[in-house]
C-alpha cells in the first residue's frame, strides 16, 4: 500500500500536529494514501508560509498504515532518495 507524506528540503517531515519535525517518527507522522489529500495540506501550508519548500513523498506502508522509514532515515534524516521512500512531488 502507497502512502504519502510531507517532507521539506531539510528533510524535516510533516506531523500530524501539522508542525515541522526533524524526528521522523512513524507514529507522528502526517500521512495520508490519496496523493490529493496530500497536495491540498502541501497548498495550506505554503499559503501560510510562502517561503516553505516541501515536497509530497511517496512511501511503501505497514500494515497498520505507518510508513516504512529506514533506521537511517529515522536516527538521521537522510534524504529520500536513500530510503524506501521515493519523491514523488
Amino acid at each position: 500500500m502507497k502512502i504519502y507524506i510531507l517532507q521539506t528540503q531539510d528533510q524535516r517531515t510533516l506531523n500530524k500536529d501539522l508542525e515541522w519535525s526533524s524526528e521522523a517518527d512513524r507514529n507522528l507522522v502526517y500521512r495520508t494514501s490519496h496523493r490529493d489529500a496530500a497536495l491540498n495540506q502541501l497548498i495550506e501550508l505554503n499559503a501560510k508560509d510562502i517561503n516553505l519548500r516541501a515536497s509530497i513523498v511517496e512511501c511503501d506502508a505497514d500494515a497498520k498504515g505507518r510508513p516504512l522509514l529506514t533506521a537511517a532515515l529515522q536516527a538521521s534524516n537522510e534524504s529520500p532518495s536513500k530510503s524506501d521512500c521515493s519523491n514523488a512531488a
